[in-house]
């Protein structure tokens, strides 16, 4: 087959005419033309086109096959072609765009009709998988799709046999397949499709590809290969298993424990079987069924495809009902619930919040009530809530024990690091002691702070407090963080590293540097502000309204009592996250000493597994230690490299979800009532950090990340991360307007801006 080289833009569209794509009629002229003789152009521009127009750049450097400027040069669209003011004005702009006259514009005819326009791209350009991606909005204006200027929607499509695209597209994909054999490289096409389903060419461009999508490309055989395996693996976890209630299962990764926030979405071995083996095997279940829900420890939370992390929703969900249910009333919860989310995806980051029910707060009666009317009876919903209220009053009697464990694993990590055990020992006993006495309660606390978090959000709602109030409350609140935020500043470095120098941003990742080590980098440019605690007290009548609620699953607790609960959860939240991230790293300090004494790159080793490394406690092989570790981290290397290339959508549902990916609306959490405007930075911890006064993105955060209130930031934006994640409290905490989990389409448009609006309390944003 021939191929054909992409030219400017016009030229492209000639050709494509004569190659019978449909293309809406145009005309070109040179620009000098113009000059010497506009009042002919205009007269032949108004002969040919009797009904609105576009006026179109064409550069020379426009759209060819080495380069694309796409969005450089001026373009109109629906200009009445009789305006001849208009119509000389428009021109000249376009030309003026160009840095010289030696080009050409062009004239296009509007298409009638049209129900939807946007951009596909024969590649996802942030994995660069053979996916068509589709961004498109109703209307006749692509561009608007590729401004940000709306919020459009996406599509991916992997061409398959089995499954099929939504019909208004399938006639788009089987265009850009054509078109993409034609040029024989990945291309980038905007469109139109008309009400008749007739899809209109009005530009085509060359994929920019850099050097990092050159290294990830992936032909179309072989990532076709990866999604059956893939497809065959969910088919069968689809399955039913042992007791494990539910019809089927879906896949996500941010509900629950929300690994795509913690550890990201494409973690290294180490970082992965850390958080699996400290938290989602076996740890989460265990005090989920302290805390009086179901019994799920046969079961691992976590699952991974490709070296995703996903976490098992069937599973998730079953984990949250009370045990003391009947089972058949456990059924229909199941089931209600795995319904409810499928309706709403978007709030695969809300789980707790939006579709379970996992603990008692103010308007609970009313809302399960509403929620589950057809699906539970009166007797039912009632247990539902006895029993909410039960795993309430157990949380605040528990607080206190969990508290006892975590401080003392203080002392088990000081133990351990004076003995003279060797090396993987020191980090067994870490492992085992930070699961049992670390992210074992921290759990618990976790579970108080949900808690904590959702009671004054149900006060709000229940009109009791303002927003405002709820605002005041959390900023009143001193914890661990906030007292960071003072400390960099009011202690000596030295003390302050002895204190803080174990904390992390990407806490499970060996080579971040910790503050200890990276001192210079995180706080360098840091900027002196105090974050002086507000007061905040109840009214009278608050008080009062407080209790008449607390009487309802509490016959003995006091006001003053619950506040406690309330302030003390959030606070030891992060006190014991602040305790157990010292284990995991001194068991990094350990892994970098052996490295160090047998000449091991630090960055190799991320790709050990940290069972691996711990089975050396229990076993006695007869190859060399060394010569082991170093088979473990180039096998794990080439399999997470090759697995690296490999993108998955957010939320599985079904087998088709790997080949039709529908990205979900996004629904982010606005922190504080605030508005903010200001120039955008992201966050690299490889390059300089220079984010004073700036809004910072941050794909995914946890509390290692806490420098950056250092140094005087106007706003927060993340990728992953729910309403009650730690990015989520600390904001709130310190007053930082912030919005937290945008999600994947919102937060790429903003990456490609300069300046964002958002209002906190409208909800909104603008890029600007």
């Amino acid at each position: 087959m021939t191929i054909y080289n992409l030219k400017n833009k016009a030229e492209n569209l000639i050709f494509l005419q004569k190659k019978k794509f449909n293309v809406p009629k145009l005309s070109i002229y040179h620009c000098k033309d113009f000059h010497k003789n506009k009042n002919l152009i205009i007269r032949n521009i108004q002969e040919n086109f009797n009904e609105k127009i576009a006026i179109r750049s064409s550069s020379k450097d426009e759209d060819g096959l080495r380069y694309s400027y796409a969005g450089k040069y001026k373009s109109f669209i629906n200009i009445n072609p009789k305006n001849t003011n208009l119509l000389k004005k428009k021109i000249n702009e376009v030309i003026l765009s160009y840095k010289n006259s030696d080009n050409i514009f062009f004239i296009q005819s509007m298409v009638k009709d049209i129900i939807l326009s946007g951009v596909v791209l024969s590649r996802d350009l942030n994995s660069y998988n053979p996916y068509f991606v589709i961004n498109y909005n109703k209307g006749s204006n692509p561009s608007l799709v590729t401004s940000g200027k709306i919020k459009s929607q996406s599509i991916k499509y992997f061409p398959n046999k089995k499954y099929k695209i939504d019909e208004k597209f399938r006639k788009l994909i089987d265009t850009s397949i054509k078109l993409k054999k034609i040029y024989g490289c990945d291309i980038d096409i905007e469109f139109c499709i008309s009400k008749k389903g007739t899809v209109f060419i009005l530009q085509v461009r060359k994929l920019n590809i850099t050097k990092n999508f050159k290294n990830k490309y992936l032909d179309e055989n072989r990532f076709s290969h990866y999604l059956k395996n893939l497809e065959k693996k969910i088919i069968k976890l689809k399955v039913q298993q042992n007791n494990e209630l539910g019809r089927t299962t879906y896949f996500g990764v941010m509900p629950d424990w929300n690994p795509a926030e913690i550890i990201g979405k494409k973690p290294k071995p180490l970082a992965l079987s850390l958080y699996r083996e400290l938290i989602t095997d076996h740890v989460w279940s265990e005090n989920r069924y302290k805390y009086g829900f179901k019994d799920l420890s046969q079961f691992h939370l976590m699952t991974t495809f490709y070296d995703t992390p996903f976490i098992d929703i069937k599973i998730d969900f079953n984990s949250w009902i009370p045990r003391n249910l009947k089972k058949q009333t456990q059924t229909k919860l199941i089931n209600h619930y795995l319904n409810k989310f499928k309706k709403n995806k978007n709030f695969h980051d809300k789980i707790e919040k939006e579709i379970i029910y996992s603990c008692y707060s103010l308007n609970l009666e009313k809302k399960v009530s509403k929620d589950l009317k057809k699906t539970l009876t009166k007797s039912e919903i009632k247990n539902l809530i006895d029993s909410l209220k039960n795993i309430n009053n157990f949380a605040i009697k528990e607080k206190g024990e969990d508290l006892k464990k975590i401080k003392s694993l203080l002392l088990k990590q000081e133990k351990i690091q004076q003995s003279k055990l060797y090396y993987f020992d020191k980090i067994y006993w870490h492992v085992e002691n930070c699961k049992k006495f670390g992210t074992l309660p921290f759990a618990g606390l976790a579970r108080c702070g949900f808690i904590a978090i959702e009671l004054i959000e149900s006060f709000v709602n229940g009109d009791i407090i303002t927003e405002e109030d709820k605002n005041k409350f959390l900023n009143s609140i001193d914890t661990i963080s906030s007292e960071m935020s003072n400390d960099i500043f009011k202690l000596s470095k030295l003390n302050f590293l002895k204190k803080y120098g174990h904390i992390r941003p990407n806490s499970y990742e060996i080579t971040s540097l910790n503050y200890r080590d990276g001192y210079q980098k995180y706080f360098k440019n840091k900027k002196k502000k105090l974050f002086k605690k507000k007061t905040f007290s109840f009214s009278k009548d608050q008080k009062s309204k407080i209790l008449t609620f607390i009487r309802r699953f509490n016959s003995k607790l006091t006001f003053e009592e619950l506040i406690y609960f309330i302030k003390d959860s959030i606070v030891l939240r992060e006190y014991s996250k602040f305790i157990f991230m010292k284990s995991i790293d001194l068991i990094f300090e350990n892994l970098k000493q052996f490295a160090k004494k047998y000449k091991i790159k630090k960055s190799d080793l991320s790709y050990l597994k940290i069972n691996d490394i711990t089975d050396f406690y229990h076993n006695l092989n007869s190859e060399s230690t060394l010569d082991i570790i170093n088979k473990m981290i180039k096998y794990n290397k080439n399999e997470f490299i090759k697995n690296s290339y490999i993108e998955l959508p957010d939320i599985i549902f079904e087998p088709k979800d790997l080949y039709v990916i529908n990205i979900p609306k996004e629904n982010p959490n606005y922190i504080t009532s605030k508005e903010c405007e200001g120039n955008l930075t992201s966050l690299e911890l490889n390059k300089k950090i220079n984010i004073s006064n700036k809004i910072v993105c941050i794909e995914n955060a946890d509390p290692g990340f806490d420098f950056i209130f250092s140094h005087k930031i106007k706003g927060l934006i993340t990728k992953y991360g729910g309403f009650n994640s730690h990015m989520s409290i600390r904001c709130s905490e310190l007053g930082i307007p912030a919005i937290i989990g945008v999600g994947k389409n919102n937060y790429d448009k903003i990456l490609n801006s300069n300046k964002i609006k958002f209002s906190c309390k409208n909800k909104t944003f603008q890029l600007i």
